[in-house]
C-alpha cells in the first residue's frame, strides 16, 4: 500500500497536489497511428475536493493540454450555479507521490468562476480509491492508495 502525506499552504482552500494531465494512452496511440504527435503531459496544481463528483480541469488548461474531447454540452452544478462543460478522455498521474495513475479517466472541463491557485479539482471519482485522513488544524492529509 502506497502512503504519502501532503501539507497544504494556509493560503489555499484545502490540500493541493501536483498532477500531470495528458490524453489517455488509447488516444495517444491512435494519434501516433495517424502520424500525429501528442503534446507532453502538463503539470498543474490540483485541489483534493470531496465535494466534486468528478475530476474537473479548467477549460483553458484542457485546451493547452490538447485533451481529446469526447462530448460537449453537459452541465455541472456548482455552488455558483450551473456551468457548461465538455468531457475528455484523459490520463492523470501524481509526480513525486507514490500514487497510481488513472488511465483512462473522464475529465470534465469548464470555466472556473474566479482565478484560483489550482487548475484542477480531484473529485470523488479518484478519491474513492484512496483512504484519506484529514488533520484540519495541522493542515495535513495522509493518503493511502
Amino acid at each position: 500500500m502506497a502512503r504519502c502525506e501532503v501539507v497544504w499552504n494556509p493560503d489555499e482552500p484545502g490540500p493541493c497536489i501536483q498532477v500531470e494531465i495528458t490524453n489517455s494512452l488509447q488516444i495517444i496511440e491512435a494519434s501516433r497511428g495517424l502520424g500525429l504527435e501528442s503534446p507532453p503531459p502538463v503539470k498543474i496544481r490540483a485541489l483534493l475536493d470531496t465535494g466534486a463528483s468528478v475530476t474537473v480541469i479548467n477549460r483553458t488548461f484542457a485546451d493547452h493540454c490538447k485533451l481529446f474531447q469526447t462530448s460537449e454540452g453537459s452541465e455541472l452544478r456548482t455552488i455558483g450555479g450551473s456551468v457548461r462543460c465538455a468531457e475528455h478522455a484523459g490520463s492523470i498521474s501524481f509526480p513525486g507521490l507514490p500514487l497510481r495513475s488513472f488511465d483512462p479517466i473522464r475529465i470534465v472541463s469548464g470555466d472556473f468562476i474566479k482565478e484560483r491557485s489550482y487548475a484542477c479539482l480531484i473529485g470523488r471519482d479518484i478519491l474513492r480509491y484512496w483512504r484519506t485522513t484529514f488533520d484540519g488544524p495541522g493542515r495535513r492529509i495522509l493518503i493511502e492508495d
